[in-house]
């Protein structure tokens, strides 16, 4: 692979990690100016599927085979029809730099746990401790060192959320590795978004009936910034520089993704996090580092 070659592989990954960081504030000024969570995602999907649906009719790739049929929708499902609802919910609770902290840097230890429990395998006593190190780097970041719960519930539900949202995106990372064996990467991801936006949909007219939803400029400017950028570009980006770079540097990338969001948060809303939850961020990923170590 040339230099050339290469250095366009980086900067590809590092427009993905922008684009993903300021997709969480992009969620928390539509949803503060009136947008339903749930309605969201169902906007994001249908920008974004209306995209995979061309691209589908011009390459014309293998349907779907009747044995991968089932494990599509679930992964439909758990990856983009209840994943993005809880998460744009977290958002909506918990602001977007909890969010992105808590989903991002948990979800390899989710990968982890799930792993271990799933294939029996015994947990070390350094593995231990990276678990032990993480969880308390998520309840720092989660309580920002108060433990007066009680008087900051939206916050701790919030970060809770985002703690099913890692678990929940490590289970269909994990399970969407077999997918790619059979479909390329990017027809894996067409199906997969095309199913999942029907799965938003109930959860988004039971958004609405209940708490109503408004249609402000930034719901439409969402929609399209979550669906061409961080859904169709994003995601093209990222498996393009993984044709070229190795999993490590592409997986560590996803570190930087929080602080993308924090700055964003910072210079567009004067958002803040607190020293302790900034603390507690490190030691999360102090956390992973144990676990990746082996």
């Amino acid at each position: 692979m040339t230099a050339d070659r290469k250095k366009t592989l980086y900067l590809m990954l590092m427009a993905a990690v922008l684009i993903w960081g300021a997709s969480f504030v992009v969620v928390d000024i539509a949803i503060s100016e009136g947008s339903s969570p749930s309605m969201l995602a169902m906007a994001r999907f249908i920008v974004a599927s209306s995209i995979f649906v061309g691209y589908l009719l011009i390459k014309r790739p293998k349907g779907l085979a009747k044995g991968d049929r089932r494990t599509f929708l679930y992964l439909a499902f758990i990856g983009i029809g209840i994943y993005y609802t809880l998460q744009y919910y977290g958002v909506k609770l918990a602001g977007p730099s909890i969010s992105a902290i808590i989903v991002m840097l948990l979800c390899p230890v989710a990968i982890f746990a799930i792993s271990a429990w799933k294939y029996k395998e015994k947990v070390m006593p350094v593995e231990k401790l990276g678990l032990a190190v993480s969880g308390v780097g998520c309840f720092m970041v989660i309580t920002n060192g108060s433990l007066a719960l009680a008087t900051n519930v939206d916050v701790i539900v919030g970060g809770l959320l985002g703690v099913v949202c890692a678990v929940f995106w490590a289970v269909y990372t994990m399970q969407g590795k077999k997918v790619v064996k059979d479909y390329d990467p990017m027809t894996a991801t067409a199906y997969i978004t095309i199913l999942g936006t029907f799965m938003v949909v109930p959860f988004a007219l039971a958004d609405v009936a209940v708490t109503g939803q408004e249609f402000p400029l930034s719901f439409f400017l969402a929609a399209v910034y979550l669906g061409v950028l961080c859904t169709v570009v994003g995601y093209v980006f990222w498996y393009t520089a993984l044709t070229g770079l190795d999993a490590r540097t592409t997986g560590s990338s996803l570190y930087f993704e929080p602080v993308v969001t924090v700055a964003v948060a910072w210079a567009v809303l004067g958002e803040t996090i607190g020293w302790v939850s900034a603390l507690g961020s490190v030691v999360t990923v102090v956390g992973v580092v144990i676990l990746s170590r082996k």
